[in-house]
């Protein structure tokens, strides 16, 4: 058996392999032109049975990000399900300066004050045009709710703190494949660029969706048609993503 030394010489020597590969991709040659991602930066106005809003990027998403980082973000309601709490569609598109275009969701979530319940990779099946599957990073979180003045938490009528609950999707769609994890990502640029020759575009797409169930838990009279759990608001989640992608999404 190894001793403690000599685990600890071996870790240290897998973390600088590890940083030196992923930190290899900035001394890659960088391509004259971009190859544009598979994902159109158009994303529709409505689809059957959704209507739409515009979102508006704010400007503090725009600042810390490079200045040809492009953004599409649109509220789906679904017509015939009033009471369903809808989907929000937002795309990043990544300019030539990916490291800056681009940035981990888990931070960004944690930093708007959302606390994680559960995080897992998935596969949901038949999304596409051609009956592919679309590989997905689902993130469960809650976020306490907040007074407009910022300075005191709510309380149900138990004393407990109300808070809001939202499953969130996230991928990103390369110029031919689309990968669900950071590394992965990394790994697909490093091969672009090293046998084909190119960067390529990525967009990073996010879907999310409010489960309503938890307001009842906190004590809202709500109406039983209002109320969705965790599985019943994934699956009009991935309902939508059904419609979405196949508009989006063009064939490779």
């Amino acid at each position: 058996m190894c001793d403690l030394k000599t685990i600890t010489t071996r870790l240290w020597y897998l973390l600088c392999l590890l940083t030196l590969g992923f930190s290899s991709i900035y001394l890659l040659p960088k391509a004259e032109t971009m190859v544009p991602s598979i994902l159109s930066q158009e994303i529709p106005e409505s689809l059957v049975d959704w209507e739409s809003q515009k979102r508006v990027v704010s400007d503090e998403e725009r600042k810390i990000l490079a200045a040809d980082t492009e953004f599409a973000r649109r509220y789906y309601s679904n017509v015939k399900m009033s009471n369903f709490p809808g989907v929000e569609a937002s795309v990043v598109f990544s300019g030539k300066d990916i490291n800056n275009s681009l940035h981990r969701p888990e931070v960004c979530l944690r930093a708007q004050g959302w606390n994680f319940v559960s995080e897992r990779s998935i596969l949901v099946p038949n999304l596409l045009s051609g009956g592919e599957g679309v590989p997905f990073r689902e993130i469960v979180c809650v976020r306490p709710r907040v007074s407009k003045d910022n300075k005191r938490v709510p309380m149900n009528k138990w004393g407990n703190p109300l808070y809001d609950k939202q499953i969130l999707y996230y991928t990103f769609f390369g110029s031919e494949k689309v990968v669900s994890g950071h590394y992965e990502r990394t790994f697909e640029d490093i091969k672009g660029r090293l046998l084909g020759g190119y960067d390529q575009q990525w967009a990073y797409a996010t879907f999310s969706v409010g489960v309503t169930s938890v307001y009842r838990e906190q004590g809202f009279n709500i109406k039983d048609e209002a109320v969705f759990d965790e599985d019943e608001s994934r699956k009009v989640m991935e309902e939508f993503l059904g419609l979405f992608l196949p508009e989006v999404v063009r064939e490779k």
